[in-house]
C-alpha cells in the first residue's frame, strides 16, 4: 500500500472532523487555554476551522492524485 494513500486518508479525516465539529474544537481550545492561564488568547475561531478543513481536504485530494492507485 502506498504511503500517500494513508496520508490522504489522514488529511481527509482531519478535514471532515475540522468542518463537522468546529464548534466543539473551538470549545476544547478555549478550555485548554483557560487551564494554561492564557485567557487573553481566547476568541471565536470557528470560521478558521472551516477554512482549515477545506485546505486539509484539498491536500488529501492532491495526495490521492499523486499516489499510484
Amino acid at each position: 500500500m502506498n504511503a500517500n494513500i494513508i496520508r490522504a486518508g489522514i488529511f481527509f479525516t482531519a478535514g471532515i472532523v475540522s468542518i463537522l465539529f468546529r464548534k466543539k474544537l473551538d470549545k476544547l481550545k478555549n478550555y485548554i487555554l483557560k487551564k494554561l492561564n492564557l485567557e487573553r488568547r481566547i476568541k471565536d475561531e470557528t470560521k478558521i476551522y472551516l477554512y482549515n478543513g477545506i485546505i486539509f481536504i484539498i491536500i488529501g485530494i492532491i495526495l490521492l492524485l499523486f499516489s499510484d492507485i
